[in-house]
């Protein structure tokens, strides 16, 4: 056995085949080309992907072995894993979203086995559209040469061992170099030389494992080579799905850990700065970019509802031959603008995905209210009941156009794939229910069921597999399971329904009847339904706070304490006895019973529709009725 070939994969299905078939026929050049077709071994270690990944491998790659975690263990316990039961001279660490050329592990054995002293080897790497990658060599990350990375400073001088020492600038790409850091995504190293200096480090979770691998191999005696004789795609990221601020957060934590291994004194100091630096650095990037995501609808659309009124007040002007001030026609219109664009926010106007009828009822809403408001008003401060009449259609049209013509917004769009989550039987029996003609919620092209047991993966399959939609069989999945599976999804773009089966009959939110679903839109982890939670709770406390004389008097000074936790956020007056992580701990129980079953239905049924004026009495009560 002459080389084994570890791959580490996560919810990369599609990734994982191609590199694979990469794989194999390299192994049948490299075979015919010595005559040894015993020669390479295969080894895929899976950390609980959910995308299907391990069925695909072993239906289409049988002579390839399998190891299945139970748990996501990281990159550096999985490739230990394998490494351990490996049994070749060489070991070759591979991400699953590469593909190598037919000649790279012939070209690499008989380099490695013309090099006695080489540890370690890695090779060109280029992205998908056929840029090399400059980590494919990289030097030590010292204090010097992170802060030139990280500062963007190497970008000046690319070819400066000075100032690019971190990707080895100096070193051309298409020459053969002895290198100091190798990377991960291919790492061809000598069995031997693994025996000597140890595994990969099992502190590191993923990223910094291979600067830290690399560094022990040339403590050791050995030599890296960077070696240019073949070449091999990596798509770069898409094994690990990283996410801006989480990837930055995890590459320098590892950093981090490096620097605490390989580093001392006024160096390891420096180092420290630089990576603490560039976290606080990407977080506030991060921070401000998502800021101005969340806001340009908004200011979109009011800017467009701000020209658009004056453009209809200058028609309605010429029109009835009434003349308006201009500071207070800015001011006026100003006002309308704003109070529209937050109604809209506040009836989750914003919330994606778009629903017209939350359009409609935010846009109603502030109508109604400066209507209400004008009427209040004295004479003197009314400004132009034409506008609040006209305006609401304006906003309407601004609305609808803007986010059908850029937003993605289809009306009558439907889910493309959905989620089932049930038992073999009972999802069969909701897929024909909702694939029935005469209900709504058909999904054309793709299902995927899952058991109830696998509930903890929902949010991971929503985002591998674009879910559109996903149903909760009501009579399988605890109502605990579905609280806490709906937590996992807030800020996800996804519809949630429940189905609720009996022996063929259909249960409805109020009943028997045609349709076997309830819609989740109001539950309690959406965001419409967070937002009206907090203002509930920012009001109600301040509102109790100013009172809190009374309170003292009363005998009910407790409350003023419990007001303060509220309002700073650490707590909320009315929850639910369900884990997740936008749920705070409560002051009181929305739900009393003794009998578990019961209160574990009564809990859905708050988290199913949420109304925050039935906390609103729930405080009353607790606060006139005991102390």
């Amino acid at each position: 056995m002459q080389l084994s070939v570890i791959i580490v994969s996560y919810n990369v299905e599609a990734f994982l085949a191609q590199c694979l078939v990469s794989v194999e026929r390299a192994i049948t050049h490299y075979s015919e080309a010595s005559g040894n077709y015993d020669a390479i071994e295969v080894c895929v270690v899976d950390n609980i992907s959910v995308d299907g990944t391990t069925e695909m491998v072993k239906t289409k790659f049988p002579w390839v072995k399998l190891i299945e975690n139970t748990e996501n263990v990281g990159f550096s316990i999985a490739n230990n894993q394998a490494i351990k039961i490996s049994e070749a001279k060489y070991v070759l660490l591979l991400n699953p979203d590469t593909v190598v050329q037919e000649d790279t592990f012939t070209e690499c054995m008989a380099f490695a086995n013309a090099t006695p002293k080489l540890g370690c080897l890695g090779v060109p790497m280029f992205d998908g559209s056929g840029t090399f990658l400059p980590e494919s060599k990289r030097g030590i990350p010292t204090p010097w040469a992170s802060f030139c990375r990280i500062s963007g400073l190497f970008h000046l001088a690319p070819a400066s061992k000075n100032l690019n020492s971190y990707y080895a600038g100096h070193l051309s790409a298409n020459e053969i170099n002895k290198i100091d850091i190798l990377c991960g995504a291919f790492m061809w190293m000598r069995r031997e030389t693994l025996l000597e200096v140890g595994l990969l480090d099992e502190d590191f979770f993923m990223y910094g494992e291979d600067i830290d691998l690399s560094w022990r191999i040339i403590k050791g005696g050995w030599d890296n080579y960077y070696f240019s004789g073949t070449r091999i795609i990596h798509y770069k990221g898409e094994s690990t799905k990283k996410g801006s601020l989480n990837y930055v957060t995890i590459f320098y934590n590892a950093m981090l850990i490096f620097a605490a291994k390989h580093f001392e004194g006024s160096q390891a100091s420096m180092f420290n700065m630089f990576i603490r630096i560039a976290i606080y650095a990407r977080a506030g990037i991060s921070i401000i970019r998502r800021v101005l995501t969340k806001i340009s609808w908004p200011v979109l659309e009011g800017l467009a509802l701000h020209i658009g009124l004056f453009i209809l007040l200058g028609f309605y002007s010429d029109y009835s031959g009434i003349l308006y001030d201009k500071s207070v026609t800015i001011k006026a219109l100003c006002i309308y603008s704003v109070f529209w664009v937050f109604t809209l926010y506040l009836f989750g106007g914003y919330d994606k995905p778009w629903i017209p009828r939350r359009v409609i009822r935010g846009i109603a809403v502030g109508s109604l209210v400066l209507i209400a408001g004008y009427g209040l008003l004295p004479e003197a401060l009314r400004f132009s009941r034409a506008i609040l009449l006209l305006g609401p259609f304006w906003f309407a049209a601004v609305v609808i156009s803007g986010r059908i013509s850029l937003g993605g917004w289809r009306l009558n769009a439907k889910p493309t794939s959905r989620l089932i989550i049930a038992s073999p039987t009972e999802s069969t029996a909701i897929s024909n229910m909702l694939d029935s003609v005469e209900l709504r919620g058909n999904i054309s092209e793709s299902t995927t069921v899952i058991g109830p047991d696998e509930i903890n993966t929902v949010s991971e399959l929503v985002r591998i597999k674009s879910i559109g939609e996903v149903v909760f069989s009501g009579r399988d999945v605890s109502a605990t399971d579905i609280i806490t599976a709906l937590s996992s999804l807030v800020n996800k773009t996804v519809v949630c329904r429940i189905a609720w089966t009996d022996d063929g009959s259909v249960m409805g939110a109020g009943g028997p009847g045609p349709d076997p679903v309830t819609e989740l839109d109001r539950a309690i982890y959406g965001p419409s339904a967070r937002r009206s939670k907090r203002i509930l709770d920012l009001l109600s406390s301040l509102t109790l706070l100013l009172f809190s004389p009374l309170l003292i008097l009363s005998g009910r000074s407790p409350w003023i304490s419990r007001s303060f936790r509220v309002l700073l956020g650490k707590a909320t007056w009315v929850g639910i006895d369900a884990p997740g992580k936008e749920s705070r701990p409560s002051v009181f129980n929305a739900v009393e019973n003794d009998d578990d079953r019961i209160k574990e239905r009564m809990n859905l049924a708050y988290a199913r529709k949420y109304n925050w004026f039935e906390d609103l009495k729930l405080v009353f009560r607790a606060l006139f009725i005991r102390s």
